[in-house]
Protein backbone atom coordinates (compact mmCIF):
# COMPACT_ATOMS: atom_id res chain seq x y z
CA UNK A 1 0.00 0.00 0.00
CA UNK A 2 1.40 3.58 -0.67
CA UNK A 3 2.62 5.65 1.65
CA UNK A 4 1.98 9.43 2.09
CA UNK A 5 -1.39 11.55 0.96
CA UNK A 6 -3.91 10.31 -1.16
CA UNK A 7 -3.42 11.07 -4.82
CA UNK A 8 -5.72 14.04 -5.75
CA UNK A 9 -6.82 15.14 -9.39
CA UNK A 10 -5.40 18.29 -10.31
CA UNK A 11 -8.01 21.40 -10.02
CA UNK A 12 -9.51 21.82 -13.68
CA UNK A 13 -12.92 23.11 -15.90
CA UNK A 14 -14.83 20.47 -16.75
CA UNK A 15 -15.18 20.83 -20.61
CA UNK A 16 -18.91 21.07 -21.80
CA UNK A 17 -20.23 17.86 -22.73
CA UNK A 18 -17.57 16.23 -21.34
CA UNK A 19 -18.54 14.13 -17.99
CA UNK A 20 -16.58 14.16 -14.93
CA UNK A 21 -14.86 11.07 -14.12
CA UNK A 22 -17.10 8.88 -11.74
CA UNK A 23 -16.59 9.54 -7.93
CA UNK A 24 -13.95 7.16 -6.19
CA UNK A 25 -15.77 3.98 -4.08
CA UNK A 26 -16.38 6.20 -0.54
CA UNK A 27 -18.00 5.04 2.72
CA UNK A 28 -17.98 6.54 6.70
CA UNK A 29 -17.04 8.61 9.03
CA UNK A 30 -16.11 6.60 12.54
CA UNK A 31 -15.80 7.93 15.70
CA UNK A 32 -17.77 5.45 18.09
CA UNK A 33 -18.25 2.40 18.26
CA UNK A 34 -20.85 1.81 20.52
CA UNK A 35 -23.68 4.03 21.50
CA UNK A 36 -26.61 4.31 24.38
CA UNK A 37 -29.52 6.02 22.61
CA UNK A 38 -27.77 9.66 22.01
CA UNK A 39 -24.54 9.21 24.46
CA UNK A 40 -21.37 8.41 22.64
CA UNK A 41 -18.90 9.08 25.85
CA UNK A 42 -16.60 6.90 26.61
CA UNK A 43 -17.26 4.92 23.34
CA UNK A 44 -14.34 6.57 20.56
CA UNK A 45 -12.80 4.61 18.27
CA UNK A 46 -9.58 7.00 18.75
CA UNK A 47 -8.71 7.11 22.37
CA UNK A 48 -10.94 4.09 23.43
CA UNK A 49 -9.66 1.75 20.78
CA UNK A 50 -7.67 -0.48 23.58
CA UNK A 51 -11.35 -0.68 25.17
CA UNK A 52 -12.26 -2.74 22.37
CA UNK A 53 -10.01 -3.83 19.62
CA UNK A 54 -12.07 -7.20 18.32
CA UNK A 55 -15.56 -5.04 17.90
CA UNK A 56 -13.78 -1.85 16.22
CA UNK A 57 -12.05 -4.41 13.77
CA UNK A 58 -15.22 -6.24 13.14
CA UNK A 59 -16.93 -3.02 12.66
CA UNK A 60 -14.11 -2.04 10.29
CA UNK A 61 -15.03 -5.98 8.39
CA UNK A 62 -18.72 -4.91 7.97
CA UNK A 63 -18.10 -1.40 6.28
CA UNK A 64 -15.37 -3.08 4.44
CA UNK A 65 -18.02 -5.87 2.97
CA UNK A 66 -20.37 -3.48 2.35
CA UNK A 67 -18.42 -1.62 -0.22
CA UNK A 68 -16.60 1.18 1.61
CA UNK A 69 -13.07 1.87 0.74
CA UNK A 70 -12.60 5.32 2.40
CA UNK A 71 -13.41 6.36 5.87
CA UNK A 72 -12.70 10.05 7.66
CA UNK A 73 -12.17 9.88 11.42
CA UNK A 74 -12.68 12.68 13.50
CA UNK A 75 -9.94 13.80 15.84
CA UNK A 76 -11.77 15.17 18.38
CA UNK A 77 -9.10 17.35 21.08
CA UNK A 78 -9.69 20.00 23.69
CA UNK A 79 -7.44 21.26 26.69
CA UNK A 80 -8.81 19.13 29.42
CA UNK A 81 -9.84 15.47 30.52
CA UNK A 82 -9.72 12.53 28.44
CA UNK A 83 -13.30 11.88 28.03
CA UNK A 84 -13.27 8.76 25.71
CA UNK A 85 -13.94 10.44 22.60
CA UNK A 86 -12.42 13.84 23.02
CA UNK A 87 -9.24 13.79 23.74
CA UNK A 88 -6.79 16.08 25.98
CA UNK A 89 -4.20 17.70 23.88
CA UNK A 90 -3.26 20.23 26.64
CA UNK A 91 1.19 21.41 26.12
CA UNK A 92 0.01 20.32 22.16
CA UNK A 93 0.88 16.22 22.10
CA UNK A 94 -2.10 13.49 22.19
CA UNK A 95 -0.96 10.92 25.03
CA UNK A 96 1.46 8.07 24.56
CA UNK A 97 -1.83 6.24 25.10
CA UNK A 98 -3.67 7.87 22.58
CA UNK A 99 -0.99 8.17 20.15
CA UNK A 100 -0.87 4.26 20.35
CA UNK A 101 -4.23 3.82 19.66
CA UNK A 102 -4.04 6.23 16.72
CA UNK A 103 -1.69 4.30 15.10
CA UNK A 104 -3.34 0.62 16.00
CA UNK A 105 -6.67 1.82 14.90
CA UNK A 106 -4.52 3.08 10.84
CA UNK A 107 -2.92 -0.50 11.00
CA UNK A 108 -6.82 -2.32 11.35
CA UNK A 109 -8.07 0.47 8.81
CA UNK A 110 -4.97 -1.05 6.18
CA UNK A 111 -5.67 -4.64 7.20
CA UNK A 112 -9.17 -4.61 6.01
CA UNK A 113 -8.77 -2.99 2.75
CA UNK A 114 -9.85 0.48 2.65
CA UNK A 115 -7.49 2.57 0.23
CA UNK A 116 -7.40 6.07 1.97
CA UNK A 117 -8.15 7.47 5.59
CA UNK A 118 -8.99 11.06 6.03
CA UNK A 119 -8.22 12.67 9.24
CA UNK A 120 -10.57 15.48 10.61
CA UNK A 121 -9.21 17.73 13.17
CA UNK A 122 -12.01 18.56 15.85
CA UNK A 123 -10.59 20.77 18.40
CA UNK A 124 -13.52 21.53 20.70
CA UNK A 125 -14.19 23.76 24.06
CA UNK A 126 -11.40 26.15 24.39
CA UNK A 127 -9.28 25.21 21.43
CA UNK A 128 -12.17 25.98 18.96
CA UNK A 129 -11.39 29.29 17.38
CA UNK A 130 -15.29 29.41 15.90
CA UNK A 131 -15.54 30.51 19.84
CA UNK A 132 -12.70 33.16 19.67
CA UNK A 133 -12.41 36.91 19.23
CA UNK A 134 -9.06 36.85 18.97
CA UNK A 135 -6.37 34.62 18.27
CA UNK A 136 -4.96 32.72 21.01
CA UNK A 137 -1.61 31.93 21.06
CA UNK A 138 -0.90 29.46 22.88
CA UNK A 139 -4.18 27.25 22.06
CA UNK A 140 -3.00 28.10 18.31
CA UNK A 141 -0.07 26.76 19.19
CA UNK A 142 -1.32 23.42 20.64
CA UNK A 143 -3.56 22.96 18.00
CA UNK A 144 -0.87 23.39 15.43
CA UNK A 145 1.33 20.87 17.23
CA UNK A 146 -1.58 18.21 17.15
CA UNK A 147 -1.73 18.58 13.54
CA UNK A 148 1.71 17.68 13.33
CA UNK A 149 1.69 14.91 15.69
CA UNK A 150 -1.20 13.14 13.70
CA UNK A 151 0.15 13.53 10.44
CA UNK A 152 3.45 12.23 11.58
CA UNK A 153 1.59 9.31 12.53
CA UNK A 154 -0.66 8.65 9.19
CA UNK A 155 2.48 8.93 7.67
CA UNK A 156 4.33 6.51 9.54
CA UNK A 157 1.71 4.31 8.95
CA UNK A 158 1.34 3.88 5.39
CA UNK A 159 -2.01 4.27 4.78
CA UNK A 160 -3.01 7.09 2.10
CA UNK A 161 -4.45 9.65 3.50
CA UNK A 162 -6.02 13.64 3.50
CA UNK A 163 -6.30 15.94 6.00
CA UNK A 164 -9.32 18.03 7.20
CA UNK A 165 -7.12 20.59 9.14
CA UNK A 166 -10.46 22.21 10.81
CA UNK A 167 -13.95 20.62 10.37
CA UNK A 168 -16.20 23.12 9.32
CA UNK A 169 -14.04 25.42 9.50
CA UNK A 170 -14.31 27.60 6.71
CA UNK A 171 -15.31 30.94 8.05
CA UNK A 172 -18.66 32.63 7.71
CA UNK A 173 -18.54 35.99 6.21
CA UNK A 174 -19.98 37.83 9.70
CA UNK A 175 -17.61 40.29 11.46
CA UNK A 176 -17.99 38.31 14.96
CA UNK A 177 -16.06 35.45 12.92
CA UNK A 178 -13.46 37.44 12.23
CA UNK A 179 -10.89 35.48 14.64
CA UNK A 180 -11.92 32.31 12.91
CA UNK A 181 -10.62 33.87 9.42
CA UNK A 182 -7.47 35.18 10.74
CA UNK A 183 -7.12 31.94 12.46
CA UNK A 184 -7.39 29.78 9.23
CA UNK A 185 -5.19 32.62 6.72
CA UNK A 186 -2.49 31.73 9.70
CA UNK A 187 -2.96 28.07 9.75
CA UNK A 188 -2.87 27.75 6.05
CA UNK A 189 0.34 28.96 5.78
CA UNK A 190 2.36 27.59 8.87
CA UNK A 191 0.84 24.02 7.58
CA UNK A 192 1.76 24.29 3.39
CA UNK A 193 5.26 26.46 4.09
CA UNK A 194 6.05 22.85 6.23
CA UNK A 195 4.23 20.22 3.93
CA UNK A 196 2.78 22.08 1.03
CA UNK A 197 -0.61 21.41 -0.15
CA UNK A 198 -0.82 18.07 -1.63
CA UNK A 199 -2.34 15.97 1.30
CA UNK A 200 -5.16 18.47 2.99
CA UNK A 201 -8.44 19.86 1.73
CA UNK A 202 -7.91 23.28 3.82
CA UNK A 203 -10.93 23.77 5.74
CA UNK A 204 -13.99 21.61 5.28
CA UNK A 205 -17.37 23.94 4.44
CA UNK A 206 -20.33 23.27 6.45
CA UNK A 207 -24.08 23.90 5.91
CA UNK A 208 -24.73 26.46 4.33
CA UNK A 209 -21.27 26.32 2.61
CA UNK A 210 -22.25 28.84 0.07
CA UNK A 211 -22.43 31.63 1.98
CA UNK A 212 -18.58 30.66 3.12
CA UNK A 213 -17.27 30.10 -0.22
CA UNK A 214 -16.54 34.35 -0.91
CA UNK A 215 -13.60 34.01 2.20
CA UNK A 216 -11.93 31.40 0.92
CA UNK A 217 -9.34 33.52 -1.38
CA UNK A 218 -8.80 35.16 1.51
CA UNK A 219 -7.97 32.25 3.53
CA UNK A 220 -5.89 30.08 0.41
CA UNK A 221 -4.42 32.94 -0.90
CA UNK A 222 -3.20 31.57 -4.65
CA UNK A 223 -2.03 28.39 -3.18
CA UNK A 224 -6.04 27.09 -2.78
CA UNK A 225 -5.81 23.30 -2.06
CA UNK A 226 -6.31 20.99 -5.03
CA UNK A 227 -9.52 19.45 -3.68
CA UNK A 228 -12.29 20.89 -1.43
CA UNK A 229 -14.75 19.57 0.69
CA UNK A 230 -18.19 20.13 1.50
CA UNK A 231 -20.58 18.36 3.98
CA UNK A 232 -24.69 18.44 2.71
CA UNK A 233 -26.89 18.25 5.75
CA UNK A 234 -30.73 19.07 3.68
CA UNK A 235 -32.44 21.23 5.99
CA UNK A 236 -36.20 22.49 5.75
CA UNK A 237 -34.27 26.29 6.47
CA UNK A 238 -31.33 25.73 4.30
CA UNK A 239 -32.61 23.09 1.18
CA UNK A 240 -32.06 19.83 0.07
CA UNK A 241 -29.11 18.51 -0.97
CA UNK A 242 -29.43 18.93 -4.38
CA UNK A 243 -30.06 22.96 -3.46
CA UNK A 244 -26.97 22.95 -1.20
CA UNK A 245 -24.64 21.71 -3.78
CA UNK A 246 -26.14 23.65 -6.79
CA UNK A 247 -25.96 27.10 -4.37
CA UNK A 248 -22.48 26.13 -3.30
CA UNK A 249 -20.89 25.55 -6.78
CA UNK A 250 -22.27 28.56 -8.21
CA UNK A 251 -20.61 30.66 -5.48
CA UNK A 252 -17.31 28.46 -6.34
CA UNK A 253 -17.42 29.68 -9.96
CA UNK A 254 -17.83 32.95 -9.49
CA UNK A 255 -14.32 32.92 -7.58
CA UNK A 256 -12.85 30.76 -10.01
CA UNK A 257 -13.11 27.58 -8.21
CA UNK A 258 -12.83 24.39 -10.50
CA UNK A 259 -11.73 22.21 -8.24
CA UNK A 260 -13.07 18.52 -7.98
CA UNK A 261 -14.93 18.03 -3.86
CA UNK A 262 -14.83 15.87 -1.39
CA UNK A 263 -18.16 15.34 0.22
CA UNK A 264 -17.08 14.74 3.91
CA UNK A 265 -20.37 14.09 5.98
CA UNK A 266 -24.04 13.67 4.64
CA UNK A 267 -26.65 11.38 6.28
CA UNK A 268 -26.44 8.28 7.28
CA UNK A 269 -27.35 6.02 3.87
CA UNK A 270 -29.68 8.03 3.03
CA UNK A 271 -31.53 7.41 -0.85
CA UNK A 272 -32.96 11.22 -1.23
CA UNK A 273 -29.09 12.66 -0.16
CA UNK A 274 -27.68 10.14 -2.17
CA UNK A 275 -30.19 11.01 -5.76
CA UNK A 276 -30.05 14.90 -4.86
CA UNK A 277 -25.91 14.74 -5.30
CA UNK A 278 -26.03 12.54 -7.99
CA UNK A 279 -28.48 14.91 -9.70
CA UNK A 280 -26.56 18.28 -8.79
CA UNK A 281 -23.46 16.38 -10.39
CA UNK A 282 -24.50 16.00 -13.44
CA UNK A 283 -26.50 19.75 -13.54
CA UNK A 284 -23.55 20.90 -12.24
CA UNK A 285 -20.88 19.35 -13.67
CA UNK A 286 -18.96 19.32 -10.49
CA UNK A 287 -16.68 16.40 -10.20
CA UNK A 288 -16.76 14.48 -6.90
CA UNK A 289 -13.78 12.62 -5.73
CA UNK A 290 -15.84 10.48 -3.16
CA UNK A 291 -17.85 10.39 -0.77
CA UNK A 292 -18.01 9.92 3.33
CA UNK A 293 -21.31 9.40 5.54
CA UNK A 294 -22.03 10.45 8.97
CA UNK A 295 -23.40 8.03 11.63
CA UNK A 296 -26.60 10.10 11.73
CA UNK A 297 -29.84 9.02 10.10
CA UNK A 298 -32.21 12.21 8.99
CA UNK A 299 -34.42 13.33 11.73
CA UNK A 300 -32.15 11.65 14.46
CA UNK A 301 -32.06 13.65 17.54
CA UNK A 302 -28.24 13.28 18.59
CA UNK A 303 -25.31 14.09 17.18
CA UNK A 304 -24.87 10.06 16.42
CA UNK A 305 -27.63 7.22 15.93
CA UNK A 306 -25.33 4.33 14.08
CA UNK A 307 -22.73 2.43 15.35
CA UNK A 308 -21.12 1.10 13.04
CA UNK A 309 -22.24 2.71 9.72
CA UNK A 310 -22.51 -0.29 7.99
CA UNK A 311 -24.94 0.13 5.70
CA UNK A 312 -23.87 2.15 2.31
CA UNK A 313 -26.49 0.93 -0.02
CA UNK A 314 -28.27 3.95 -1.25
CA UNK A 315 -24.66 5.43 -1.85
CA UNK A 316 -23.20 2.81 -3.79
CA UNK A 317 -26.37 2.80 -6.01
CA UNK A 318 -25.96 5.95 -6.80
CA UNK A 319 -22.36 5.53 -8.37
CA UNK A 320 -20.43 6.68 -4.66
Amino acid sequence: MRSGPAEFRPAHAVSAGIAPAPPLKGGSNYFVYHLEGCHREPYGVVNSYDQAPELIRAHLRQMADAGQKRLRIPVFHHRGPDSGTVMDSTGGRLSDGNAENLSRLLKAVAENGFEEVELGFFPLDANDPMNWTTVDESLYAENLSVIRQVRELVVRSGVPYVLDLVNEGAPPPEPEYRALLEYDKRLWADYTRAYGTADTVGFSLTVWSAGRVPQLPEVYGDRPPAVLEVHLYGKPHDGDEYRQFMDTDAAMDRIGYQQPWIIGEVYYNDPEAAAGIRRAMKDADRPVRHLTQWQLSRGAPCDADVAPAAAYDAYAKEGF
